[in-house]
């Protein structure tokens, strides 16, 4: 039977049948299945109340596949490794690995095969881990729904729980109180239904919906703000509700924005792109001084077979040919540590993201709030303090509660209740309660009809608008005129412009009657006042974001609330944000001025999902690294056109398929913690190639110059790349992970404008000692005639070089003020690396690879050009700090005055 007071569309006979037996598939017509009857948007699906048979939902999973919304499918391991492989870099070393095999070095190939080998499968374990990691948390959270089956077309239907991937359009489902959503559904019959559509439109408040028999003529405000409508996201917070399914996985009314496309295209990380800009500039460099090295000592001292496996060996010398073993083991350690912390990244360069994340957007609700609202006050008329009016609503609230399931009441009601509870306000026995008056989504009110000596009281509460216009009197007697009516508006006005909702009380008295309430009896209400609720923000969200404040990451919101419940909720935690931006506004806003408005932490209020990955985009456009943490269905464009989308622990399927990085509990703090092992983990492989670049640079360049200074070749092959091997080896230990030093107070990012710059000046400093132990050199060897001034000279260098590089390791560590200390491997490393230096050249081993003992004065004048590189270095780093300061404080002042 069909709802009291619903109306049903007629259909002529054939039409009726086909409702009740659809029979062979037929194609829907071309009209919308939401601006239909329910007996019109049963057919149009191919559906009866009764639901589907067993066979006619297999046949429909079939054509229609499940109903799930997923990313892009889970690389395997071939696709792991084929990435991996095929970095730059990688292939770099690869070509350097064949080229030394050819020209006879196969210990070098082997070697640095082995290196290229190492850090590609140490990359694809660290990501397998992360999967796993995130397979287990998706694994935790199971999803069912009730659904009416049939065995036959004969058969009665049975309600039975399927999984969700199971349903298909067509399917008829029961929802009840704290239901999930399944899909995007048509409502049959509903009772009492309350859903929270938060994750989709980023509104707290749950939304009543009801099985209306023809939708309202009057088109929708938005895209979820039809009635007779549930959208998969959605929630049941109470109620229940039979409805049937139109629509499925990619079909559903949000599904577009999960599918891949443009806006989940992150492109590489902070670390990749510095990476590539330094290997770009390493194979510009190689291509250019390795053949003028062969070209000048050829000239100068003629061509000799020696000559090519040199110029290799310097090739190789040039290369930082652990830097992809030293970046998957930083990123990997990174993966782990957050992993053990509850973080699973989706991908190790996700970790170089968190180091790099200089501008964090956030959700509203759900994700600095609770998602739960909290009575703040009630006023009276007059905007005075009185809890009358929380008295009386919390009445209507027990009345239900009396009346109806427990389990079903309201959660705006046990709000009132609970306040009014704490507040002392119902010590009082419970009214008698003649009738309640459910919440009508039309009249935007709910009440309670009470016995009372003498009569009956009316007691109703609800949206300001909707009673306001029903009252005559204000509490205490006076009327409600015009003057009083314009005072009202203006103190709702006021309050909601503070970010407050406000649901007004009013009563009246009525003569004793038989028979149910009736609507003409609204009128003529003395209004008691309103009572005040707020969205309460999460306990640990001013603290996690003042932390992110002082850790240098702006911040910004992002949310489709209202803007002043938006600007008040930020002014809350500690935000001072300089304006809002609505939604509405960005049409007319340039990228430039939307980036400008962001930086300077503005709140964009209204914003559909679509706007909020515009901010985003324009962000990522301005040079931001930008970040965006949600916990919607509304937040997965903004997820996946982020450098690194965030989800919260209590975020939706959809938005944890999407995010870069799980949040594994509700304490937002986690964020601060997820930044400094991001930084810290930038911070090692920034230091690498620092050291690294400049150190190899030095060497490239004192081979040029030794091949016009010298009447031999600098180092031999082999001696070329035993310093190599020793000078990476130590350089391993910027992998091994030490005590975290916090979040610091900027940004780790691999500049390679910046990396540039030092290569050059330290590369250039060491080439200088270089040259300085060149001509020492010569002055022992009285101008290199002595009969093994040759092999001496390559001692010289190999201890010289080592140890210069031992030193340079702790000082060229971290160039920050904040920490100057590095950990304890880079120091044993260190030490090791020099002593290997000093003791190799005169042992066995260092005669049969071409040294030999040097003289005492050797050490002496090695001794005063290693001391004099160390006041050098200690110079430069002092320099290298002046000039990072400075250039940071210009950066700052130009982003305040662009923001400004």
């Amino acid at each position: 039977m069909p709802e009291r007071g619903a109306r049903l569309l007629p259909l002529p006979g054939a039409r009726v049948a086909r409702v009740l037996d659809p029979g062979p598939a037929v194609e829907p017509g071309p009209a919308d299945p939401a601006r239909l009857s329910r007996l019109e948007a049963l057919r149009a699906v191919r559906a009866t109340p009764r639901g589907l048979t067993e066979a006619q939902a297999e046949d429909r999973l079939a054509e229609h596949g499940e109903n799930v919304v997923l990313p892009l499918p889970e690389p395997g391991t071939a696709r792991r490794l084929r990435a991996a492989f095929g970095d730059p870099f990688t292939a770099l070393l690869v070509g350097l690995a064949v080229i030394c095999a050819l020209t006879g070095s196969i210990g070098s190939a082997a070697i640095v095969g082995l290196l290229v080998l190492g850090a590609c499968l140490l990359r694809l374990h660290g990501e397998r881990r992360s999967a796993a990691a995130l397979r287990a948390l998706r694994a935790l959270a199971p999803s069912t729904a009730t659904v009416l089956r049939r065995a036959g077309q004969s058969e009665l239907p049975i309600a039975r729980e399927v999984p969700a991937e199971q349903l298909v359009p067509g399917d008829v489902v029961k929802l009840a109180g704290g239901d999930a959503v399944p899909a995007d559904l048509r409502l049959l019959r509903a009772q009492g239904l309350l859903v929270d559509q938060s994750v989709l439109t980023g509104e707290s408040t749950p939304v009543p919906r009801a099985a209306l028999d023809l939708p309202p003529a009057q088109p929708p405000g938005g895209p979820f703000d039809e009635p007779q409508l549930c959208f998969a996201g959605s929630t049941v917070v109470t109620g229940g509700a039979t409805a049937v399914v139109l629509a499925t996985g990619a079909a559903t009314r949000f599904g577009a924005a999960h599918l891949p496309g443009p806006a989940g295209d992150h492109g590489p990380s902070v670390v990749e792109r510095g990476v590539r800009r330094a290997v770009l500039g390493l194979i510009a460099f190689m291509l250019a001084v390795v053949p003028l090295t062969i070209g000048t000592d050829t000239l100068l001292h003629g061509w000799t077979g020696s000559l090519l496996p040199f110029a290799v060996a310097a090739a190789v010398g040039l290369t930082p040919e652990l830097l992809p073993l030293v970046v998957s083991t930083v990123l990997a350690g990174g993966g782990h540590r957050l992993a053990k912390d509850g973080m699973p990244v989706r991908a190790l360069p996700s970790v170089s993201e968190l180091g790099a994340l200089d501008l964090l957007c956030l959700d509203k609700t759900g994700t600095l709030t609770t998602g739960e609202l909290a009575v703040v006050g009630a006023l009276d008329p007059f905007g005075r303090p009185d809890q009358e009016p929380l008295r009386w609503a919390a009445v209507v609230g027990e009345a239900a509660l009396l009346d109806g399931d427990p389990g079903l009441l309201d959660p705006l009601d046990e709000v009132l209740l609970t306040a009014a509870d704490a507040a002392g306000l119902l010590e009082d026995a419970p009214p008698v309660v003649l009738e309640v008056i459910p919440f009508d989504p039309v009249r935007r009110r709910s009440g309670a009809v009470l016995r009372e000596p003498g009569g009956r009281a009316l007691v109703l509460k609800g949206a300001p608008e909707a009673l306001l216009e029903r009252c005559t009197t204000l509490a205490g007697g006076a009327a409600l005129d015009q003057r009083a009516r314009a005072a009202l508006d203006r103190l709702v006005e006021e309050r909601t412009g503070q970010g407050l909702r406000l649901i007004a009380v009013a009563r009246t008295e009525r003569e004793p009657r038989l028979g149910p309430h009736r609507v003409a009896e609204e009128d003529g209400l003395t209004l008691l006042g309103f009572v005040e609720l707020l969205d309460e923000p999460e306990d640990s969200a001013e603290a996690a974001l003042a932390l992110l404040r002082g850790s240098g990451v702006a911040l910004t919101v992002l949310t489709g609330d209202h803007p002043s419940t938006a600007l008040r909720l930020a002014r809350r935690l500690g935000l001072a944000p300089p304006r809002v931006v609505l939604g509405a506004e960005l049409a007319a806003l340039d990228p430039a001025a939307v980036a400008a408005a962001g930086a300077s932490g503005a709140v964009f209020a209204r914003c559909t999902p679509e706007q909020k990955a515009q901010v985003v985009r324009a962000l990522r456009a301005a040079g931001h690294c930008v970040g965006f943490l949600g916990d919607g269905v509304n937040d997965v464009p903004a997820l996946r056109a982020a450098d690194l989308g965030i989800a919260t622990a209590g975020a939706v399927g959809a938005a944890r398929e999407w995010a870069d990085l799980l949040l594994g509990g509700r304490d937002l703090a986690l964020l601060g913690r997820a930044v400094a092992v991001g930084r810290e983990a930038t911070v090692r492989v920034a230091a690498y190639l620092r050291i690294a670049l400049s150190c190899n640079l030095g060497n490239v360049l004192s081979m040029l110059a030794g091949a016009v200074l010298l009447p031999f070749l600098p180092m031999q092959p082999v001696q070329v790349l035993l310093q190599n091997l020793c000078f990476d080896a130590a350089q391993l230990s910027f992998a091994v992970s030490g005590r975290s030093a916090g979040p610091g107070a900027r940004p780790a990012r691999l500049r390679w404008g910046a990396l540039a710059g030092f290569a050059l000046a330290f590369g250039l400093l060491n080439s200088f000692s270089d040259i300085a132990m060149f001509e020492a050199m010569r002055g022992v060897t009285g101008g290199f005639t002595a009969p093994s001034s040759e092999a001496m000279f390559h001692t010289a260098w190999f201890t010289e070089n080592l140890v210069t590089q031992a030193m340079a390791l702790p000082v060229l560590y971290r160039l920050s003020r904040t920490r100057l200390r590095p950990p304890r491997p880079v120091w044993c490393a260190a030490l090791l690396l020099a002593v290997v230096g000093l003791l190799l050249p005169p042992s066995g081993l260092g005669e049969r690879l071409g040294f030999e003992e040097l003289p005492t004065a050797a050490y002496g004048s090695l001794a005063l050009v290693v001391a004099g590189y160390a006041v050098l270095l200690g110079a430069g780093r002092w320099l290298w700090w002046r000039f990072s300061e400075r250039a940071e404080q210009r950066a700052a002042a130009t982003t305040a005055a662009a923001a400004a």
